[in-house]
C-alpha cells in the first residue's frame, strides 16, 4: 500500500499531471478505433458508410467520457457546490454561443479556405471526400450533433478542467486547443480545430457552462456542412473583396458579440468602485 505522504508527493509530479489528462483521451481513441474497425469489417471502407461509422463510433464512446465527466463533475460539486438552477441568463448565452460559433466557425473556414494548404495537405482532402461522400442525414447527425457533444465533454468537461487545476487558466486554455487540433491528424484540420479549440475553451472559462461549448460546437460544424452541401456563400471562399468582406464581416460580428457578452462584462466586475471614503484633513 502507498502511504499517504507518498500519494500526495505523487500527485504533484509531472507524471502523474500527464496521466490524467492522457488516459481520458487514450480510453476515447481505443474505444473509438475498436469499433470503428469492427464497423469496417461489416459496412466496408466506403466514403458512403464513412459517417455513418463515425456517427455510431461516437455514440460507442458516450459511456466511456460520460464516466470521466461524472467522476470530475462530483469532484467539483465538492468542493465548490452544485450549479445555480435553470434561468433566462442561460438562455441568452445559449444564444450567444451558437451566433459566435456559427460567425467565428465560417471566418476560420474562409481565411484557410484563402490558403493554399487545402490543397497541399492530402490528409485533408482524403478526411473532406470521407466527409461529405455519404448521406447529409449522418452529418448532420454526427457531425452537427453527436460528435460535437462527445468532443466536448472530453476535450473541454474533462481534458480543459483538469488542465486548469493542473497548470492554470492561460495553460489550460493553449494546451487544450493544441491537444484537440493534434488530434485531427492534418495540417488544416489542426489550425481550424486549434483556433476553434480556444474559443470553445474560452466559452467554458467565461460562461461556467459546459454547454456553451457544445453548442457554440454544433453551430460551427452546422454551418461547414450546410454551407458545403448547399453552396451558400461559396464567393467567401475565395481571397477576392468580396471573400475578404464577408469574412471580416463574420469575425467583426463573432468577435464583437463575444467581447460584449463576456470579456466588458468581466472588465466591468474587475473595476468596481470602491465606496467613498470620508477626506482626511489636510495638514
Amino acid at each position: 500500500m502507498i502511504s499517504e505522504k507518498w500519494r500526495v508527493i505523487l500527485k504533484a509530479t509531472w507524471s502523474y499531471k500527464i496521466w490524467q489528462i492522457a488516459y481520458p483521451i487514450g480510453m476515447y481513441y481505443v474505444v473509438s478505433s475498436l469499433v470503428y474497425f469492427v464497423l469496417t469489417l461489416f459496412m466496408g471502407s466506403s466514403n458512403a458508410t464513412y459517417m455513418q461509422r463515425q456517427l455510431i463510433c461516437a455514440m460507442a464512446t458516450i459511456p466511456v467520457v460520460s464516466s470521466f465527466y461524472r467522476e470530475d463533475s462530483r469532484i467539483r460539486e465538492t468542493v465548490y457546490g452544485k450549479k445555480q438552477p435553470f434561468s433566462f441568463h442561460q438562455v441568452k448565452t445559449a444564444v450567444i454561443c451558437l451566433f459566435v460559433g456559427a460567425m467565428l466557425g465560417m471566418a476560420v473556414n474562409n481565411l484557410l479556405a484563402m490558403t493554399p494548404l487545402m490543397q497541399v495537405s492530402e490528409g485533408f482532402r482524403e478526411a473532406n471526400e470521407a466527409f461529405f461522400g455519404g448521406r447529409m442525414l449522418y452529418e448532420l447527425l454526427g457531425s452537427c450533433l453527436v460528435v460535437p457533444i462527445v468532443e466536448e465533454l472530453l476535450f473541454r468537461g474533462v481534458v480543459y478542467r483538469r488542465l486548469q487545476v493542473f497548470f492554470g487558466d492561460k495553460r489550460a486554455l493553449v494546451w487544450s486547443a493544441v491537444l484537440f487540433g493534434l488530434l485531427h491528424f492534418n495540417l488544416v484540420q489542426f489550425l481550424y480545430a486549434g483556433i476553434l479549440g480556444l474559443l470553445l475553451a474560452v466559452l467554458v472559462q467565461k460562461s461556467g457552462e459546459l454547454s456553451a461549448a457544445v453548442l457554440a460546437h454544433i453551430a460551427a460544424n452546422t454551418a461547414a456542412v450546410l454551407r458545403q452541401e448547399t453552396g451558400w456563400f461559396a464567393f467567401s471562399y475565395q481571397p477576392t473583396i468580396e471573400g475578404l468582406g464577408f469574412t471580416t464581416l463574420l469575425l467583426f460580428a463573432g468577435l464583437s458579440v463575444l467581447w460584449i457578452a463576456f470579456f466588458r462584462k468581466s472588465r466591468k466586475r474587475g473595476c468596481k468602485k470602491t465606496p467613498l471614503t470620508e477626506k482626511s484633513p489636510r495638514p
